[in-house]
C-alpha cells in the first residue's frame, strides 16, 4: 500500500531504497525499542521467576492492579512482548503480533501509571499503523508473500 505512493509501482525499485519508503523503518525502529527496553528485560526476569524462583516486582504490580492469576500472568505478558519485539524486528507475521499486543497494550493502559500509559498509547498507535499497513517492502512477510493477499479475492480463471 504505502510502497505505492509517489512513485511509479511497476518501476523495478531496491530493496534497501524501499526501507526508507515504506513503514519497515517504523517497523524496525518500534521493534528494536520494544525489544531494548521491555522486551528483552521482562523476558529475563520471567526466566529468573519461573526457573531460579527469584522474586519479581511484576507480580507484585500485576497482583496490586487487581489482574488474575499474576503469576502466571505476568510471565505471558513478558513473553508476549518480547515475541512481538522480535516478530516486528524481522518483519514475520507483523499484523498477527501487532493484534496480539494490542490486549496487553490495552491492559496498560487501564491499570498503568501515567508514564506507562504514555509510552502504550504510543505502542498501540505503532500496533494499529502495522495492522494496516503491514511489514513494510523489507520484511520476511514480503519474502514469502505472507498476508499479501488479506482482503483481496483471486478471480476466477473462466475457460
Amino acid at each position: 500500500m504505502i510502497e505505492q505512493i509517489g512513485g511509479n509501482p511497476a518501476a523495478n525499485q531496491i530493496p534497501i531504497g524501499n526501507l526508507f519508503k515504506s513503514i519497515s523503518i517504523l517497523r524496525i525502529g518500534a521493534g528494536v525499542l520494544l525489544l531494548s527496553r521491555h522486551g528483552w528485560v521482562a523476558a529475563h526476569e520471567a526466566y529468573e521467576f519461573l526457573w531460579e524462583e527469584k522474586t519479581w516486582n511484576w507480580v507484585k504490580a500485576f497482583s496490586d492492579a487487581g489482574l488474575p492469576m499474576p503469576t502466571l500472568l505476568a510471565p505471558a505478558v513478558a513473553i508476549t512482548i518480547a515475541a512481538v519485539a522480535v516478530s516486528w524486528c524481522l518483519g514475520f507475521l507483523t499484523r498477527l503480533f501487532s493484534v496480539i499486543m494490542m490486549p496487553v497494550l490495552i491492559g496498560v493502559i487501564i491499570k498503568g501509571t501515567s508514564a506507562e500509559t504514555e509510552i502504550a498509547w504510543l505502542y498501540l498507535l505503532i500496533a494499529f499503523t502495522l495492522l494496516l499497513f503491514g511489514s513494510g517492502a523489507v520484511s520476511i512477510d514480503k519474502l514469502f508473500r505472507l498476508g499479501e493477499n488479506w482482503g483481496h479475492s483471486k478471480p476466477k480463471k473462466r475457460w
